[in-house]
């Protein structure tokens, strides 16, 4: 069930951040820069550029390789969003525009969410230049799936979200920060290249089908220069608060109930909860747990997932056996797709064989939306794992979006 006390704090910002923003902005933004920083120094603004309306950007730069897509024309964007907090803050991503005319009214745009690449900069999936990226096996194969969209005639634009590449803490697994970033990229998409239209749809894998839901329910109404058509959420992450209840129990119990390797979420679980309640570890994690934990701030989740780091450990390795998570799980709980209602419709699609976001608890999370009487449409691919839905969904998450738009 949703925690309504922690639901009202980390969503009520949405209206009173709107009203702080208008006033930051009356000085107007800085102009988008094309000649911005080489290298790592473009993550990095100084503070009196970050000020001014959210989705405006920055500045950025034209990107060819990794992590450009094939087929269009590329840039390196950051932008300005709104913390939990209220705070202007800087964000980075990817916009691709395709080659040739656009068709009238604009290019169609999708606004990117990716899966769990991890909270640490490093992790940043903006910062994918080739296989050195600790995250690449994961990047690359999304690249593959956008650069189809591209192929068929959609823009698409990738947020690394915030606190993710640049200053500040990412709020990993929050909705309401993922899908201010999200809908942010999509404004800046615009202000990049003009070319597209003002029509959008939101797209989402993994951590990013949970932040594709928010969306859906949250977006409209902060950024409603846009018209968003719908959203896709592929294998969206549900029922989080589960992990910070089973883990104590199998600790007590001296059983290990999930894999060791679902244990590498649990940093970014955690460190994500950090960023809107004040969170103690000590409460619920053994001290090995809390002298691993400041591995998420270099970590990678492949890396996480190693057996000299959170995937070697058991849960009573973990949790203490006398835990009180209950802090984590209200954050956690109140961050749930399952509850939320939404306007513009929301295509779902799971493989029955994901470990990671098990179908299980996507099938819970439609069926509490439909009896909510929510615009929620369900298909599942029979023998399809966490990162196979990207490729074996393609089809129909096209033909879905493209009678969105009316294609």
């Amino acid at each position: 069930m949703r925690t309504r006390g922690t639901a009202r704090r980390t969503r009520v910002p949405v209206a009173i951040t709107a009203v702080v923003l208008s006033a930051v902005a009356v000085a107007g933004p800085a102009a988008a820069d094309d000649t911005a920083p080489a290298g790592l120094a473009f993550y990095t603004p100084s503070a009196d550029l970050v000020a001014g309306e959210h989705g405006s950007v920055i500045w950025m730069r034209p990107i060819d390789g990794d992590p450009a897509l094939p087929g269009a024309r590329n840039w390196l964007v950051l932008y300005r969003s709104v913390d939990m907090q209220g705070q202007p803050v800087a964000v980075s991503g990817t916009v691709a525009v395709p080659d040739g005319t656009p068709p009238a009214g604009g290019w169609p745009l999708i606004s990117w969410a990716h899966g769990t690449t991890g909270v640490a900069d490093v992790c940043a999936p903006s910062r994918d230049t080739g296989t050195d990226f600790p995250a690449h096996d994961y990047t690359s194969l999304v690249r593959e799936t956008q650069a189809r969209f591209v192929a068929a005639g959609y823009a698409v634009a990738q947020t690394d979200y915030q606190g993710l590449g640049t200053p500040g803490d990412h709020g990993y697994l929050i909705g309401e920060a993922e899908q201010r970033a999200i809908a942010d990229m999509a404004l800046a998409a615009r202000e990049v290249a003009p070319e597209i239209g003002t029509r959008w749809a939101a797209v989402g894998h993994s951590q990013g089908g949970q932040g594709a839901i928010f969306t859906a329910a949250l977006a409209q109404q902060w950024a409603p220069r846009l018209q968003l058509l719908g959203a896709v959420a592929e294998a969206p992450a549900s029922h989080i608060g589960l992990i910070a209840q089973v883990g104590p129990l199998a600790a007590a119990a001296q059983v290990d109930v999930l894999p060791k390797a679902s244990n590498a979420f649990l940093p970014l679980i955690i460190r994500g909860a950090q960023t809107v309640a004040d969170i103690d570890p000590a409460r619920f994690l053994t001290p090995l747990g809390q002298d691993l934990l400041p591995q998420a701030g270099d970590r990678c989740i492949a890396q996480l997932r190693e057996p000299d780091s959170w995937g070697g450990q058991g849960a009573g390795d973990l949790f203490r056996a006398d835990a009180d998570p209950s802090a984590l799980t209200a954050v956690l709980n109140a961050n749930d797709p399952s509850g939320l209602t939404f306007t513009p419709p929301v295509l779902v699609v799971q493989g029955t064989a994901d470990t990671t976001v098990p179908a299980t608890g996507t099938d819970a999370m439609v069926a509490q939306q439909r009896l909510a009487g929510q615009p929620v449409e369900y298909r599942t691919y029979a023998g399809i794992d966490h990162r196979g839905i990207l490729a074996a969904s393609y089809s129909e998450a096209q033909a879905w979006l493209d009678a969105r738009f009316g294609q």
